[in-house]
């Protein structure tokens, strides 16, 4: 029994050992089943997961490249650079007979880069002598509007003059009664990028400069994509062969991109940007189109504050020539610049330069593109940079703020952006002048008053065309601070009195110079009963006084007199028709001057006064010209008699009269011998002095003043008018010629009632006056005493 049971234990032993066996097989195999299905499933999820990133990553990549694109287009086709405003002076005209200085026309041909020779054989030089100037004028882009303009460029002028005066004039040879001079580059007007550019075509730039830029950029421009990976190998390889940086890595078109549309930052991320940007370019634009664009944005130098953008303006930059003038030397240097503009600086570094530049040719050389002696004699030349690095300058901001004004007037900003041409008045002469005068007697007042910290506004105006020849806005020269030739608001003093005797003599049947104005003493009431008891600069009173004297001494009480009859509104009216633009506050004071305006706007007013009645804009701008070469805007003269021709010889005269008996009677020993008008104006205690005065061809305008508006101690005729007197002394007088019209008439006037009498009155007087207007009086307050002896009277003459 017992072994039965034993067996029988060990029999369920096997069995319950053998099943928990077959129980882990099971296990493990559930087990890797399971590890098979998760590993599946996870392969699973990150080849989706790496579809739907790709998928995600394309579209990203996609978008990415759609807004680079939309970015290049707009760039690209619109428009790509901010371009400076060229600012140009006056294209002066010569003409057989006129006045003419050769010494202040070479001058002039030296501010505009002429080189001073003794025989005349090429583009922008001169040969000078006593009695005649030779010019053989560079090229120049002449508004298409300008008389004769296609045979401007590339002549040899000859002016020959006599005694002053222009005697002979000769074009390439031939003779001719007027020439043209080239203008004078005033200024470049820099966009608030600083980016300074001279835009050039494709076809401008010469073929030798263009091989030398792809042999030492881009040797594969014209066959890669936009990158090139064996460009990058080959500039490896040449760089390591050389021992040094001889060739660059990255295309032209990545450059480009680089320039115009990235930052000089090296990440991953911008070269990634770079590439697909060129490879959009090369896509959407032709080689030439973007060989055309590289030439325009590479940046080569910096002058001051402003980059050097393009080998346009580089080659005037840096040698003062046009870019189909470059030497072999210089395209090399220019192209030496574009590895870096200031590590190869010509002028900083000339060694350096001179070594990058020598390189650049011997590499010419290696590919035939110079001769054995061309290459030799680039080698072995000098650095021809120019002496001053500094380009054209803003010498004359306060001529340039008025130029800047207008153009805002005229055109819309987007347009001052492109590269416009703007020709304007100008006259370095008379600016030189101007300044000059200036500098001389503004120091010689002061210590003659005891003054200091005067301050002056002139301007200069040619009378037949309106154009502002010259303009200072400050006493320090080259000031561009605040303009007070265009900004400062300042009474106006006695300036004012002409406009009110205009309204006068317009009324011919009513007035005429003879016509008798009080001199008594006078009080007005303002509308708030404030009285007002104004008095003649000396402080006299005369009874009375005639029209002419009023004006000719400038006394206030006739004046005032003479405007409370006429009317304020008549005045006003007077004043505006002059081509003052203000809002006038018609009160009595306005009659003595109580009117604030610039120098500028009184300077417009006297214009037709000095224009014999016809209305002349004050104006710089003539003309602004595309970068295309299509006029955008032209100055078109209003032929518009504001005056009657016999108002205005009346008030010319009058005028007139006051630079030889009246409050200007001063010129009559300062500009001797020769005719002038004027008039002078003061304001209360002595704070503004002002003269405007005028030959035959130039209104000038002369203010001075303190800020701070406290008196000078001068007043017009002390203080402004020698300004005047010194400044048409050094430019050059051209004596007034007061022609009388047919409807005025020299008229005999009894002095004490006005009337027009016949020669038999006494105490009369001789004044023009309007024919139709003229009532001769038979009866006369006293006849003139009959002064022969017996005998006469009784034998006759």
């Amino acid at each position: 029994m017992l072994k039965n049971k034993s067996n029988h234990k060990q029999i369920n032993t096997r069995q319950s050992s053998t099943k928990p066996a077959s129980n882990k097989a099971s296990n493990l195999k559930q087990v890797s089943v399971k590890q098979i299905t998760v590993k599946q499933t996870g392969l699973r999820w990150c080849l989706i997961t790496l579809v739907k990133l790709s998928f995600a990553g394309a579209c990203a990549l996609g978008l990415f490249i759609i807004y680079l694109d939309a970015k290049v287009q707009q760039t690209f086709e619109g428009q790509r650079w901010q371009v400076p405003v060229q600012v140009y002076g006056q294209i002066r005209t010569l003409a057989i007979g006129e006045p003419v200085d050769l010494v202040a026309i070479a001058q002039s041909l030296k501010l505009k880069g002429y080189k001073k020779v003794s025989k005349v054989k090429s583009s922008k030089q001169y040969a000078q002598s006593a009695n005649r100037l030779v010019i053989f004028q560079g090229d120049f882009d002449y508004p298409a509007h300008i008389e004769n303009a296609n045979i401007l460029n590339g002549n040899q002028l000859v002016i020959d003059a006599h005694n002053n005066h222009v005697s002979a004039l000769f074009n390439n040879n031939i003779t001719t009664n007027k020439i043209q001079l080239e203008p004078q580059l005033l200024a470049r007007l820099v966009p608030n990028n600083k980016e300074d550019r001279l835009l050039v075509s494709l076809e401008e730039v010469p073929n030798q400069l263009l091989d030398t830029l792809l042999l030492i950029e881009d040797r594969e421009f014209y066959h890669h994509q936009g990158i090139s990976p064996l460009g990058i190998l080959r500039a490896l390889y040449n760089n390591l062969k050389a021992g040094r940086t001889v060739q660059g890595g990255s295309t032209l078109t990545q450059q480009l991109v680089k320039n115009m549309f990235l930052t000089n930052k090296r990440t991953v991320t911008r070269k990634i940007q770079e590439a697909l940007m060129a490879l959009i370019l090369e896509y959407r634009y032709s080689k030439d189109e973007l060989l055309e664009a590289y030439l325009n944005e590479v940046y080569l130098g910096q002058n001051y504050a402003n980059g050097i953008h393009g080998f346009g303006l580089a080659a005037q930059f840096y040698f003062s020539q046009e870019i189909d003038k470059l030497s072999n030397a210089q395209m090399a240097l220019l192209v030496a610049q574009v590895k870096g503009p200031s590590y190869y600086d010509p002028w900083r570094h000339p060694k350096r330069a001179k070594q990058r530049r020598d390189l650049i040719l011997r590499l010419m050389f290696e590919q035939r593109m110079l001769s054995e002696v061309e290459f030799e004699q680039a080698a072995s030349s000098v650095l021809s940079v120019r002496e001053n690095r500094r380009l054209a300058t803003q010498s004359y901001p306060s001529y340039l703020q008025l130029v800047q004004k207008e153009i805002n007037q005229l055109i819309p900003t987007r347009l001052q952006k492109s590269g416009i041409k703007v020709f304007t008045g100008f006259s370095h002469r008379s600016q030189q002048l101007l300044e000059q005068t200036i500098n001389k007697e503004l120091p010689s007042l002061e210590n003659k008053v005891k003054q200091r910290n005067l301050q002056v506004a002139m301007i200069v105006t040619d009378i037949d065309s309106g154009e502002i020849r010259a303009l200072s806005g400050d006493r320090v020269s080259g000031y561009a601070g605040f303009n007070r030739a265009l900004t400062a608001q300042r009474p106006v003093g006695s300036l004012i009195k002409p406009a009110i005797y205009l309204a006068a003599l317009e009324r011919y049947e009513q007035y005429n110079l003879a016509s008798v104005l009080q001199d008594t003493a006078i009080t007005l009431k303002s509308g708030n009963g404030k009285k007002w008891q104004p008095k003649n600069y000396d402080g006299k009173y005369r009874g009375q006084v005639s029209l002419m004297e009023g004006l000719v001494h400038s006394l206030n009480i006739p004046t005032i007199n003479l405007g409370m009859s006429l009317g304020l509104d008549n005045v006003s009216d007077a004043i505006h028709l002059l081509g003052y633009e203000g809002d006038i506050h018609k009160r009595p004071s306005m009659l003595l001057g109580a009117i604030n305006m610039s120098p500028m706007e009184i300077n417009q007013t006297y214009l037709p006064f000095a224009a014999h009645g016809m209305f002349r804009k004050a104006h710089a701008v003539n003309n602004i010209i595309s970068a295309e070469g299509d006029v955008l805007w032209q100055f078109t003269a209003q032929k518009d008699q504001r005056l009657s021709n016999n108002a205005a010889y009346l008030i010319d005269y009058a005028l007139a009269k006051v630079t030889q008996s009246g409050t200007a009677k001063s010129l009559t020993w300062r500009l001797k011998n020769t005719l002038v008008s004027g008039k002078t104006g003061t304001s209360n205690d002595l704070r503004d002095s002002w003269f405007i005065g005028y030959d035959n061809k130039h209104l000038v305008t002369t203010w001075l003043g303190k800020d701070n508006n406290k008196p000078t101690g001068l007043t017009g005729s002390s203080g402004a008018l020698p300004l005047f007197a010194s400044f048409m002394k050094a430019q050059g007088l051209t004596s007034k010629t007061l022609t009388m019209p047919d409807g005025i008439a020299m008229t005999l006037f009894e002095k004490k009632t006005g009337s027009a009498v016949t020669a038999q009155c006494d105490g009369t007087i001789s004044y023009p006056a309007v024919n139709v207007s003229i009532n001769i009086v038979k009866d006369c307050l006293q006849e003139k005493p009959d002064e022969r002896s017996w005998f006469e009277r009784i034998f006759g003459d």
